[in-house]
């Protein structure tokens, strides 16, 4: 386990839920830094609160897709991720991973096992991810809480002159003994540490 402070479970709020968006509360600015703006809701689903993370960044939709798509790289920029292994591929567009997120003692490591499928509209252009966690897969292992609430999403629009806009959203819950109030106090520092990370990866000259 990691020591380090302030940790962030949400790194799994990688790649919402549904509801009716008129009766949906507005997304709260908490953090806007390099181009990184970082939201959060209060949802009807969990106290925990919803995540929302925005960039612009100038890159190439095949290197961005090629870097979500990369399972094994994820522990290079997902925040606290320590193990990424794809399990199954149903296709080049769906396929189950299971991730393992390093948290700090006293609580125990987080993991999940995510279903994962993606697409390109042919009429925007745009692209989507839709995730949502699936337990069935891969054994609950002593040494880890298994997270069972997770849903996630990606957008990428391009917007010409070679810059996409990047929209991430995501719902969760760590699950086990952590405070929800402890949560929701440290949930900008994953997400942004992850984006951070994402775009250097991503951005082109």
């Amino acid at each position: 386990m990691s020591a380090n402070w302030p940790f962030l479970l949400l790194v799994f709020l990688l790649p919402f839920g549904t509801s009716n968006k008129e009766a949906e509360p507005m997304w709260d600015l908490i953090k806007h830094e390099e181009d990184i703006r970082v939201y959060t809701r209060n949802n009807t689903i969990s106290e925990i609160k919803e995540i929302r993370i925005t960039l612009t960044v100038k890159s190439t939709m095949d290197k961005i897709v090629d870097v979500l798509s990369d399972v094994p790289l994820y522990t290079d920029w997902v925040y606290k991720c320590s193990i990424s292994n794809k399990i199954i591929s149903k296709s080049k567009n769906e396929f189950y991973y299971y991730v393992v997120t390093d948290l700090p003692s006293p609580f125990d490591d987080r993991d999940l096992i995510v279903h994962s499928k993606h697409w390109i509209d042919q009429t925007t252009g745009i692209f989507h991810s839709k995730s949502m966690a699936d337990n069935k897969l891969v054994k609950e292992k002593e040494d880890y809480v298994r997270i069972t609430n997770f849903v996630s999403s990606w957008e990428v629009k391009p917007l010409g002159n070679d810059l996409f806009y990047i929209e991430y959203q995501a719902q969760s819950n760590p699950a086990g003994n952590i405070p929800v109030w402890l949560i929701n106090m440290a949930i900008a520092k994953g997400p942004y540490e992850t984006m951070t990370a994402f775009k250097k990866l991503v951005i082109t000259p």
